[in-house]
């Protein structure tokens, strides 16, 4: 039986339908500049941080208008440019009520992404869930992104927990790596519209609303 103290939940992909929205506006941005870019290489976007600095890979025979570094210069600027105006459009269905149901079970919850704090904070106001959360930790706070499992450390620490109390939900593989690296228990929420690496994961969920059940079945 594992006791299940915390459970911890990515942003992107997790509790916002968000890895589409900046597909969507990435591809625009591509055939406006008249960039022939497949589509499944912003595959490689999904999860990661701008520390991982991909575009290279992504990039890579790919002709461009422009030198790569100017190129880039208008890619960033535009990807600035692009936030989210309202998260609430973008929230997975359930994702509510699957916290009221984990906090029903005396379980801390935090979040732990990626993503800027500016973003992340936007999406808790927008949302309402603000108050759910007991922590709030941005990879912007650390050296390294995911997979480095550092921000998930720092937050079992902050919870005053031990890894292995703490349950993570991802969808990345980079997330899913981290948390698995930090020595927490990893669900997996499937996404079929993004070919990912799960494969490390212990549990994997459609929907958000299977969570609670998992915490069950870990605790008989």
């Amino acid at each position: 039986m594992t006791q299940i103290k915390a459970v911890v939940f990515d942003m992107d992909g997790v509790l916002i339908d968000s890895e589409q929205y900046y597909q969507d506006r990435l591809m625009a941005y591509f055939r406006a500049m008249e960039v022939d870019l497949p589509p499944q290489r912003l595959n490689l976007l999904v999860g990661a941080n701008g520390k991982m600095n991909l575009w290279p890979k992504i990039l890579e025979g790919i002709t461009l208008p422009q030198p790569y570094d100017e190129f880039m210069v208008g890619l960033r600027e535009y990807r600035h440019a692009q936030g989210i105006e309202d998260y609430r459009s973008l929230l997975f269905p359930g994702v509510e009520e699957t916290l009221k149901q984990l906090k029903a079970r005396g379980k801390k919850l935090a979040l732990a992404s990626s993503s800027s704090f500016a973003s992340i904070e936007k999406m808790l106001s927008d949302t309402g869930l603000y108050a759910y959360f007991e922590l709030v930790t941005s990879g912007g706070m650390f050296k390294e992104s995911k997979p480095n499992p550092e921000i998930y450390l720092f937050t079992a620490k902050k919870l005053k927990l031990d890894p292995h109390q703490c349950l993570v939900v991802e969808d990345s593989q980079y997330g899913i790596q981290a948390g698995v690296s930090a020595g927490m228990t990893v669900i997996a929420r499937q996404d079929e519209r993004f070919p990912m690496d799960q494969s490390q994961a212990h549990y994997f969920v459609k929907q958000l609303q299977e969570v609670p059940a998992i915490v069950d079945q870990l605790e008989r």
